[in-house]
């Protein structure tokens, strides 16, 4: 008797087991860099110092899933984003910033709940676009991030997403925040308006074998009214939504294989980085202030493109691509417009399964004109090495 329950106790532990599994795991990227940044505003500055994230942003992360039967499971990733160099919590000192949600997977598709990264987001497991259009895999940061396609959001707060079972190579996508950014709070000062900064988004993806394909609206939608930003005649400006409408894919050729995508503007509140600065080096905005606030606000028109390849080597992945953009103000009197390009080589060398040296030399020119003068040109070289371990 002791024997049979002793063998049914340990039958029931190993059933418990294959029923819900859990999985610590995480990235840890550091390196050095040199860059050479050249400006109107500045002389010329040269930097050598250490980096982080080049490769893969450094974070650690919990993932599980139960099985429930009959085709039903939940599982959850709890995921927490932080600088190697220094230690310091990423996504404004979230302690999962990065991603934290519930999933409920069915036969009729995969409802999420929570943190997560926008379709357009190049980052998170809900990541279509990156994963398909862009020729660096796993987020790269600095000159090498062609992640400048306008996606309204990185990662936002409150997020629902739905995933279609996959049908004929064939997955749809939709999602919406509730509010985009819990730690800008409510605003229920105006009747009948927004409080809060709401988002949506639809996608599709198509892969078949060597080809993939993706297409993705988005559309930020404002709090119609702001109280930091005034029009010229004195009220709360009106600010209006942004949205984006975006196509890529990608081919494998065996020998190399090409990726590519174009974009849509319409709306944008957010400017073009340099990939070396904090932020975005220009704000569509005009700069005369009164009693504190911004006196005009324009958001932006335009498009963008990017071409890549991906090239396998005896000595790892060698990767080269080019990106262009631009924006041109509505309604600006001055009529301000911005350009954005960017070249790149960069190249990975497995050291294991788990760890790899990268590399890479790039180039970025951001420049804004209007009709008076170039507002500004940022130049900027960068050269990096680095060493990024998968746990």
């Amino acid at each position: 008797m002791k024997k049979i329950a002793i063998a049914v106790a340990a039958a029931m532990t190993a059933a418990t087991a294959s029923a819900a599994d859990f999985t610590l795991y995480g990235i840890v990227d550091t390196g050095l860099g040199y860059t050479n940044l050249d400006t109107l505003e500045d002389p010329t500055v040269n930097r050598f110092e250490m980096i982080n994230g080049y490769n893969s942003g450094s974070r650690f992360g919990f993932k599980g899933t139960e099985d429930l039967g009959n085709g039903y499971s939940v599982s959850f990733v709890l995921e927490n984003g932080f600088n190697s160099d220094s230690g310091v919590l990423g996504q404004g000192g979230r302690m999962f910033g990065r991603e934290a949600q519930v999933k409920f997977h069915s036969p009729y598709g995969t409802l999420s709940f929570g943190r997560a990264g926008t379709l357009l987001s190049g980052a998170g497991t809900l990541d279509i676009f990156g994963m398909n259009a862009d020729v660096l895999p796993g987020g790269w940061d600095g000159i090498f991030n062609i992640g400048n396609y306008q996606g309204n959001g990185l990662r936002l707060d409150n997020m629902v997403t739905y995933q279609t079972p996959t049908a004929a190579g064939f997955t749809g996508y939709l999602q919406y925040s509730f509010a985009k950014d819990t730690t800008d709070g409510d605003d229920d000062s105006k009747p009948n308006e927004r409080s809060n900064n709401r988002y949506f988004a639809g996608g599709l993806t198509y892969n078949n074998g060597p080809l993939g394909v993706v297409a993705v609206y988005d559309t930020l939608m404002f709090r119609h009214y702001s109280d930091s930003l005034v029009d010229p005649e004195g009220n709360d400006a009106n600010v209006g939504d942004s949205r984006t409408f975006t196509l890529g894919g990608h081919y494998d050729f065996g020998v190399v294989k090409i990726t590519a995508y174009g974009q849509y503007v319409k709306g944008s509140r957010s400017g073009f980085a340099d990939g070396i600065q904090n932020g975005a080096v220009f704000w569509f905005n005009d700069t005369d202030t009164t009693d504190g606030n911004q006196t005009a606000y324009y958001d932006a028109d335009g498009y963008n493109f990017h071409l890549g390849a991906q090239f396998p080597l005896p000595c790892g992945r060698l990767y080269a691509g080019a990106y262009y953009g631009y924006l041109e103000a509505n309604d600006d009197p001055d009529n301000t417009d911005a350009t954005n390009w960017n070249i790149f080589l960069a190249h990975e060398y497995d050291l294991s399964k788990r760890t790899i040296i990268y590399s890479g030399i790039g180039y970025r020119q951001v420049k804004v004109e209007d009709d008076t003068e170039d507002v500004t040109d940022n130049k900027a070289t960068q050269v990096i090495v680095g060493l990024r371990h998968i746990f």
